[in-house]
């Protein structure tokens, strides 16, 4: 990696673990999804998925699908697969280092596809260290997917113009990002299992 400042995945991780006891808590916590009970009943067939809503489409989806889950079922536009399945890595993982692998990956990978030349030299190694890390241990994204996390809050500007020195600051950004997504995304469960109905393994977890 000629050009590209060196750090390894260890190094990542004790960064991020410094903000834990002073950042958002609500990254400390495992991610549990709001499950939506789908009226679906079919012979041998159900539904059982992941979503990311904005609290705002999260009552509006609940709603549309208490009252007509069929135009849920056949008229909803799906949401980017890339970020489902980053949900989906959440949701399987063990421990904050995962969970903190998975940001990191997701955020940096989101923002070099976006060209922001103030922070790219720190990008790429902070893909490629959490990418080595979570290999081991996940299927990871498919090359084709280009979304990873529903959305950046952090103005393009803040990137562009600042001058980042240390990747202290790039893990910091990752930590506001994902801390905002939780507060203004609800990860939602869609299910028409019974109690006690048992659902194939769906886990991307090698």
């Amino acid at each position: 990696m000629h050009g590209f400042p060196q750090i390894s995945w260890e190094e990542i991780y004790r960064y991020w673990s410094l903000y834990a006891d002073r950042g958002p808590v609500i990254l400390n916590e495992p991610i549990r999804p709001t499950e939506i009970h789908v009226d679906f009943k079919r012979p041998d067939t159900y539904i059982y998925g992941y979503d990311w809503l904005s609290r705002e489409e999260y009552l509006c989806r609940k709603k549309t699908i208490e009252k007509n889950p069929t135009e849920f079922l056949y008229f909803t536009q799906p949401t980017n697969k890339g970020t489902i399945h980053t949900l989906r890595m959440l949701m399987d993982a063990k421990d904050d280092e995962e969970r903190a692998a998975i940001w990191i990956y997701a955020f940096a990978k989101e923002l070099s596809d976006m060209c922001c030349r103030g922070i790219t030299q720190y990008l790429y190694p902070l893909c490629t260290a959490a990418s080595q890390f979570l290999s081991e241990r996940y299927y990871l994204w498919h090359h084709a997917m280009k979304r990873l996390v529903p959305e950046v809050f952090i103005n393009h500007a803040l990137y562009s113009e600042t001058e980042f020195r240390s990747f202290n600051a790039v893990i910091e950004l990752v930590r506001l990002n994902a801390a905002l997504l939780l507060h203004e995304y609800v990860p939602i469960l869609y299910s028409s299992l019974e109690p006690g109905e048992h659902k194939a393994d769906y886990s991307v977890r090698r």
